[in-house]
């Protein structure tokens, strides 16, 4: 028999009920079950494969596909102007609008703040992904690029439908600022692991050695992404819905304005998404990686060897990430890092491409710190969301996120688009192809002009974007205590008077 739905009364309740409860007695001094973890951890490897899936074969499949190079750049960016409306809208509808109380999706949203969004939309980026890769190879070029054009869009628009409130919630599923951080390291690590592994297997199952068709494999990968965001979707629950500490006058409102409002208050929210549009357009070796692996070494699989060899230093790097953090602090780890991978890719592009053995060495160096970021950076942004809940009494988690999700998406996009002209520029012949076994069998070469823009691609480009972010992260003016300090008094563990003069200046 079928249990009652629960009420958000009763919800609220019992977290009441929970609060009075000594830490110590809440599973071992943590707000989340162990089921509850692994499924968090399980929906956010399904995204991260998903969301690689296009990431990974966006370009490839394009261009075996014979399409214009500098056609599919321009529409990319046409693509993410308009996306950039839509991430910036649902990040508004997400922190105003609780789907539980609508009644066509209340019983599919079931209780919570940012879940409930995540149940009714999870679904929608691997079918967005079939759509994409389901486009038939036959078609004329411009029906291609229509197909291209608009299936591309509602992949956009689906991934923001799911990463926004999976993101958010890492702000309300638990209070303690050492559990949020255990959990974002894990799923850091998990989001690094699963990207090798799947991107490995990927790029082999497309080579030249097994020549598998691209849209099969990106096919059967959205297919995999849906079975692990299936089980986030049940049996968990948010532990920290509500800010305290809050006044009265403060208390949410979620008009537009305020919104905005919270947005200029933080500036290092900004300052942290300027920062990593200038590093994600600097990541043009994930378009051109395998093209360049084939045409500058004849093997399209050899520069999977840097990623083999980085994995587990890279590993171990970000598994103690925390640790680090607070030994160094986030900002200094993130220049450093940053400065390493910079004259790595400088000192490699120098050398030039004539020995593999050097490139892939100089490659595996670069990658380590570019893992130990992605963490690091997992744990700056929600220390900038306590910063601006603290400073406005507003909750604007889903707008934050929605704004992250759109630099992401769109450094990306406006990457590959940043990829496609450099190789256009450089005299790029048209490829067409279902898999790289096809083209080896075609015997195509390309001119030294395209050649060179290849080179550039994957060794002073990502170099140069490593530069910029660690120049702008240099910039980053808010302190790790400040923001522990920040987090506790949203929480209710202390109040705003013991935070402030407890807070090393004033914010």
């Amino acid at each position: 028999m079928a249990l009652p739905p629960i009420d958000n009364e009763t919800v609220e309740a019992v977290q009441a009920a929970r609060d009075d409860i000594p830490r110590k007695e809440l599973r071992g001094g943590w707000r989340l079950s162990r089921g509850e973890r692994v499924r968090y951890y399980l929906g956010y490897s399904g995204w991260q494969t998903g969301s690689g899936i296009l990431a990974s074969f966006l370009t490839i499949f394009l261009m075996l596909q014979g399409m214009s190079l500098a056609a599919v750049g321009t529409l990319i960016l046409i693509v993410k102007l308009i996306d950039a409306a839509d991430d910036l809208l649902f990040g508004y509808v997400i922190d105003r609008i609780n789907p539980t109380k609508m009644k066509w999706l209340g019983r599919l949203a079931g209780t919570g703040k940012y879940l409930p969004w995540y149940r009714v939309t999870f679904a929608l980026l691997p079918l967005a992904t079939i759509i994409f890769f389901a486009m038939p190879s036959g078609l004329p070029e411009y029906a291609k690029i229509a197909w291209f054009a608009i299936a591309y869009l509602l992949y956009d628009v689906a991934t923001t439908l799911s990463q926004v409130p999976m993101s958010s919630m890492i702000m309300t599923l638990t209070d303690d600022v050492t559990e949020r951080n255990a959990l974002l390291k894990v799923k850091g690590v998990l989001m690094v692991v699963f990207a090798v592994v799947a991107g490995l297997a990927w790029q082999a199952m497309i080579s030249e050695f097994v020549g598998w068709p691209v849209a099969a494999v990106a096919i059967g990968s959205a297919i995999v992404a849906f079975l692990l965001m299936l089980p986030l979707a049940r049996k968990v629950q948010e532990h920290n819905v509500g800010l305290k500490n809050v006044a009265e006058e403060a208390a949410p409102r979620y008009t537009v304005g305020e919104m905005f409002r919270a947005l200029r208050t933080n500036k290092y929210m900004l300052l942290l998404l300027s920062a990593d549009v200038v590093r994600g357009l600097g990541l043009t070796q994930l378009t051109t990686g395998m093209f360049a692996a084939f045409f500058l070494f004849n093997n399209s699989l050899i520069l999977t060897l840097p990623v083999l060899v980085a994995f587990l230093p890279g590993l171990i790097l970000q598994f103690f990430a925390d640790r680090i953090v607070r030994r160094f602090g986030k900002r200094n780890t993130l220049l450093a890092a940053a400065l390493l991978a910079t004259i790595t890719g400088v000192v490699m592009f120098l050398l030039g491409p004539s020995n593999v053995t050097v490139v892939v060495a100089l490659m595996a160096i670069m990658s380590i710190p570019g893992a130990l970021i992605v963490v690091v950076m997992t744990f700056v942004v929600p220390d900038t969301i306590e910063y601006t809940r603290y400073k406005t009494g507003q909750d604007c988690s889903g707008i934050f996120y929605a704004l992250e999700s759109f630099v992401h998406k769109a450094s990306a996009g406006v990457s590959a688009a940043f990829a496609m002209f450099v190789l256009a520029l450089g005299g790029w012949v048209a490829v067409n192809a279902t898999d790289f076994s096809d083209l080896a069998a075609q015997g195509m070469e390309q001119p030294p002009s395209a050649l060179t823009a290849l080179w550039l691609t994957i060794s002073l480009l990502p170099a140069l974007g490593c530069l910029a972010f660690g120049v702008m992260m240099a910039f980053y003016r808010l302190r790790d205590r400040d923001a522990s300090l920040m987090a506790q008094c949203n929480s209710g563990e202390i109040s705003r008077e013991e935070c402030e003069a407890q807070l090393s200046r004033r914010y």
